[in-house]
């Protein structure tokens, strides 16, 4: 009796130690994932949702790499730079088109949406002294020093068309005296904390520690948008209009109108059905670690994630999306 007891319970260990074994002999090639920039939102939300994915492969095949922003990052996936990338929805349309202000060149027909995620925000912190209607100020001489992110970024795209319906553009506020500072945003932050610049700017989610940084200084406000130049956005563009909700940021009393861009999730059609469709399946199933990595998709619903998909859905995702009944 006690030997079979002995075989059984190394039966048992054997059984254990090859188990986890078995689960990891899935093996993929390594696939980058572009993102954002390591103060923003999109780098932590790349990363969870690739160590989701990493869980079921040998290795980790799917790395996250700093990003290019929401027009540089569809660039790099549609040349075979990247494998999965983020986002906003109209820039990716833009780009899928092509023949167009984002996109002047042939259109890159080979991208596909995986999902929806949590939406960032126009955000534009200015310091206590400057005026309110600053950029309408611009053409009568009001000298303005603003960061507006990087070359490719959706952020400095979103400022500059912003500015032209203010009446005035990047050459405008430089031939007025003032400065249009580009680059990333750390250096930008840096940039408005030194008195270097006295307008921050990012398209990001609330509460992202760079705004939190430039809110709390300078006896900062946040930029309250014109509804005129809202309607323009949303029209032109395909942004959304959003209120940021008072109390957000620190001396925040009021809500501050502002716009929203939906961040997409995307990849290229080459990319294998298994490894898209465990993605947009871990991420439906773990929100909790969606959560750990950016409290934005707190608000999130999982079921939003297939809806009104600028460009062609990725059978990978459809797979799941239509097992779930979430998509026809």
């Amino acid at each position: 009796m006690k030997l079979t007891h002995l075989i059984l319970a190394s039966a048992s260990v054997i059984a254990l130690t090859v188990a986890p074994a078995a689960a990891q002999e899935k093996k993929h090639a390594i696939a980058t994932f572009i993102s954002g920039g390591p103060t923003g939102t999109w780098f932590p939300t790349a990363t969870a949702i690739s160590e989701l994915v990493n869980k079921h492969y040998d290795g980790q095949p799917v790395s996250t790499i700093p990003g290019k922003g929401a027009i540089g990052n569809p660039l790099a996936v549609g040349s075979g730079k990247a494998d999965f990338g983020l986002s906003y929805g109209p820039f990716l349309r833009a780009i899928y088109d092509g023949n167009n202000p984002v996109m002047p060149k042939e259109g890159m027909k080979n991208l596909r949406t995986i999902a929806n995620v949590v939406a960032n925000t126009v955000q534009i912190s200015m310091a206590g002294d400057v005026p309110k209607d600053i950029f309408s100020q611009v053409k009568n001489g009001a000298k303005v020093r603003i960061g507006v992110g990087a070359k490719g970024s959706s952020n400095l795209f979103g400022i500059e068309r912003i500015m032209e319906m203010h009446g005035t553009d990047f050459k405008g506020i430089e031939a007025a005296g003032g400065t249009v500072m580009e680059g990333a945003q750390e250096g930008l932050l840096d940039a408005y904390m030194n008195r270097q610049i006295d307008i921050y700017t990012n398209t990001v989610g609330l509460l992202a520690s760079d705004l939190q940084q430039a809110t709390a200084a300078r006896d900062s406000y946040l930029f309250d948008m014109p509804d005129d130049i809202r309607d323009r956005m949303v029209k032109d563009w395909g942004y959304t209009k959003f209120d940021i909700p008072a109390g957000t940021y620190t001396g925040q009393d009021k809500p501050v109108r502002a716009l929203n861009l939906p961040t997409t999730i995307f990849t290229s059609a080459d990319m294998d059905d298994e490894i898209v469709y465990l993605m947009v399946k871990d991420m439906a199933e773990n929100q909790d670690r969606l959560i750990s990595a950016y409290s934005g998709f707190k608000t999130w619903k999982p079921e939003d994630m297939p809806d009104s998909h600028p460009i062609p859905t990725h059978p990978g995702a459809v797979k799941y999306y239509k097992e779930r009944g979430w998509m026809k």
